[in-house]
Formats: C-alpha cells, structure tokens, sequence
C-alpha cells in the first residue's frame, strides 16, 4: 500500500506534465480581454509572457498558472528582478518535484531487475520527500540570486544618487537628472532603469513616478526613496544635501552588512580551524605518547 501512493502520484503528475506540455485552447473571450487596452493596463515594468514557442517549463507552468493561478503563491518581486517569468518558475518547480518522485521510483524498479530490491516502504518515502525537496529547490535558488542581485542594486544605488545630486546642484531638472545619470551607467539595473524612464516617456508618467514603481516592484526602496525626493524637489541645494545623506546612509549601511558577513564567516570557520588543530595534535602527540609509555 506504501508504494502505490507515491506510484499513483507519480502517474498523475506525468499525466499532468504531459497534458501542460500539449498546446493549450484559448478561450475567445479571455484573447478579446488581453487585446482591450483598457483591460490590460498594468505597471510600467511588466515580464514578458510565455509564448506557445517557449520552453518545457514555460508551457508547463502557463498551463498550471490558468488552472491553479489563484491558489499559488510565487516570489514574483525576485522573479521580476531576475527576469524570470513566474510561467518558466512554476514549470520548472513542478517538472523538478516529478523527477524527485520518479527518481527512487526509478532505483527501485532497476534494484528490482537485479534481484536486490528495496522494502518497498523505502522507495515510497524516499519519493515523497525528494518531490518536496525539489518542489522548494528552484525557490530558494530564486531567493539566493535575488538577495546576490539587490546587494548589487544597492550599490549602483548609492552612485547613482550622488550622480543624481551632483545633476541637481547643476541645475538639471528633476527629469534631467534622473535619465541622463541613468544613462551613464552599464549595469543591467541601469538597463532597466532607461527602459523603464522610455516607457514613461511614452505613456505620459513622471521619471520620478516610474522610477518608483520600479523600487516597488522589484522590492529596492534605495530606488523608491529619491524618487520621493525628487517629486517634493525644491531648489537644487536642499535637494543636493537630502541625496548626498540618502547614499552616505546607504553606504553606511552596506559597510555594516559587509562587516556583519565578515563576522559571520570568521564565526563560521572557528569550528572547522579549531577541529583540524586538535586533529593535527593528536596525530603528533599520538608517536610521542607511544615512545613513552614504550620506555
């Protein structure tokens, strides 16, 4: 009985993976919903959707967003700053959790061959926790590339405000400042800093609005916060000092968090240096100690 549930899951999953991977019906109704402009207003920096052309993953993980989309929660702020759309995540969260249910599967049947099977107990839970290990393994991958890529934000940020400052004192407008400092930089969040500033420009928002929709969405508030400033802007001197606090705090910050991950690592390696040294002594007081007791 142990083994026929994750057998029957493994089954249903298949069937599930196989009947995502065919091409999908659209419904008319839901097509003339995305083609009314009024009805697919949405924020400025929007992923791109899947194509019926996309990957595996991608038309799994549509199939599986039109039927259980409501009952799923995605880290959709890191898959937007990863450029990761929520389709191509689910589908490779769902195709990871049936190979962890099909792999012990798979063990046994070929120990079976061999005449050394498994109790088949063993298999079954082993299916059972490697389809949920994999199931939350792309979703802690997704949460470390997304904290490595913000602490990257957070220091184009810290330049990009005293450039922005430096702008103001200058007498540049508040838009000015904004999008020709943005130009100046090569890093993909100053990539998506322009796309963004062109989708505004084109749509009729403020620079300082979209710039921060973008810190919003992408859960950065080291971009929201001279957006605040710069749509209060006065004159460029009491604008000039609120920036130059905001990135001296800001790096401030980032030298606490680098010493705290410095901290962190020496604790961490207290345990393994501490270990090799007694290791180390006892391989030589091990001759030491014989030679004596031998006398």
């Amino acid at each position: 009985m142990s083994a026929v549930v994750p057998a029957a899951a493994a089954g249903v999953l298949l069937g599930l993976a196989v009947r995502a991977a065919l091409p999908a019906r659209r419904d008319l109704s839901s097509v003339l919903d995305r083609l009314d402009a009024s009805k697919t207003a949405g924020p400025l920096l929007a992923t791109a959707a899947p194509t019926a052309g996309g990957s595996l993953s991608e038309r799994v993980g549509t199939r599986l967003l039109d039927e259980f989309g409501g009952h799923l929660t995605l880290p959709v702020k890191d898959l937007n700053l990863l450029r990761i759309s929520p389709a191509a995540h689910l589908g490779k969260r769902f195709l990871y959790a049936v190979y962890g249910l099909v792999l012990p599967q798979l063990v046994q049947a070929l120990l079976a061959a061999a005449g050394t099977p498994f109790p088949f107990a063993l298999p079954a839970l082993f299916s059972l926790v490697m389809a949920a290990l994999f199931w939350f393994w792309p979703v802690k991958e997704v949460a470390r590339d997304a904290a490595a890529a913000r602490l990257v934000v957070r220091h184009a940020a810290a330049s990009y405000l005293e450039r922005v400052a430096l702008a103001r004192i200058a007498n540049s407008g508040a838009a000015q400042a904004l999008t020709q400092t943005a130009e100046v930089g090569d890093g993909f969040i100053f990539v998506r800093m322009r796309q963004v500033f062109h989708e505004a420009d084109l749509s009729g928002v403020t620079v300082w609005d979209a710039l921060k929709q973008l810190g919003e969405e992408l859960d950065i508030p080291e971009l929201s916060r001279p957006a605040d400033t710069l749509a209060l802007a006065g004159d460029g001197a009491a604008v000039y000092t609120t920036l130059q606090a905001q990135a001296r705090q800001l790096r401030i910050a980032l030298l606490s968090d680098a010493k705290a991950q410095a901290n962190a690592a020496s604790a961490a390696m207290i345990l393994p240096v501490t270990f090799g040294v007694i290791l180390m002594l006892t391989f030589v007081m091990i001759p030491v100690t014989v030679t004596i007791l031998g006398s």
